[in-house]
């Protein structure tokens, strides 16, 4: 049920790519962005969830800084959505912009979202501010995920490499080999970069010294998405395969039995993964265990 619409506008700035560290980018468009505040439907069928509206898509999700929130990308409405653990939601439509896989939430606030068909990466500071900054990467992301000092890494379409941008716009990018098809990223608490090789059927982890350690899921498993849960344990959905698994020490298992196509995955510090359900338009929530 609707509870509030509200129309926005934003500013839309974007950087040269000759000078990517460009202090000032100028001005790109203006953008208008509809707020509309709404509560989801309860479901209860592979795993309790949330029915999204039809259309939506929903792949990328990232924990908000509550504890108990998410934020949604809809790939397929071109929408963010904040979902509050009781279903209550706030939907931001953005313009047509072709958006990435993976959203993220920095500690200030600041929700970082890609944009691929303009080759960039859109930072809007607490939704609110009435300004979204581009800074241009070179290459079509996937996904992305803040930096805890500053900036942010991001995968691309189509290269095997684990890129980073800083806070000023210039960009590294590491090989990680593979099938080049690198969706989910994680920030492990001991500084470690894990990626999801979902082209090659594998989890990789990158150490601050660039040292590379991989797992293999089970074919066709389409690793995507990566979270850290209770003790330690490394989860990751596995969307060919319908599966929430968890990677302990140098052993991966398959645990929970999902719907159709498990796409990405948080883990809220109240102990529930919340995962989006691409083909059912639906958030999924399970409790998971040490």
């Amino acid at each position: 049920m609707t509870a509030a619409l509200t129309i926005l506008s934003l500013q839309t700035a974007c950087g040269p790519g000759s000078t990517p560290g460009a202090s000032a980018p100028p001005v790109c468009a203006t953008l208008h962005v509809v707020q509309q505040r709404s509560t989801l439907a309860s479901e209860d069928l592979q795993t309790p969830g949330l029915a999204l509206p039809s259309g939506t898509q929903p792949v990328g999700i990232a924990a908000d800084r509550d504890g108990a929130s998410v934020w949604v990308l809809g790939t397929g409405s071109d929408q963010v959505l904040h979902v509050m653990a009781d279903g209550s939601a706030t939907t931001y439509q953005l313009p047509r912009s072709n958006l990435g896989l993976q959203l993220t939430q920095s500690l200030d606030g600041t929700v970082w979202v890609p944009e691929k068909d303009r080759d960039a990466i859109a930072a809007i500071a607490h939704l609110v501010d009435g300004r979204f900054v581009e800074y241009p990467i070179g290459v079509p992301g996937a996904e992305v995920l803040a930096a805890p000092g500053g900036g942010a890494w991001f995968t691309v379409h189509g290269a095997p490499i684990l890129g980073r941008i800083t806070a000023s716009g210039a960009v590294q990018r590491i090989p990680i080999g593979g099938s080049g098809i690198a969706l989910g990223l994680l920030a492990a608490p001991d500084g470690a970069i894990w990626v999801a090789d979902f082209g090659g059927d594998r989890i990789v982890r990158v150490t601050a010294d660039g040292k590379l350690s991989e797992w293999k899921t089970a074919p066709g498993a389409k690793p995507q998405s990566l979270a850290v849960g209770p003790g330690g344990g490394i989860w990751v959905t596995e969307s060919g395969t319908n599966h929430l698994a968890v990677v302990r020490g140098d052993q991966l298992a398959e645990v929970y039995r999902t719907g159709d196509w498990p796409d990405h995955m948080v883990i809220t510090a109240d102990g529930w993964a919340w995962f989006t359900e691409y083909y059912q338009d639906r958030l999924g929530r399970v409790r998971v265990t040490a």
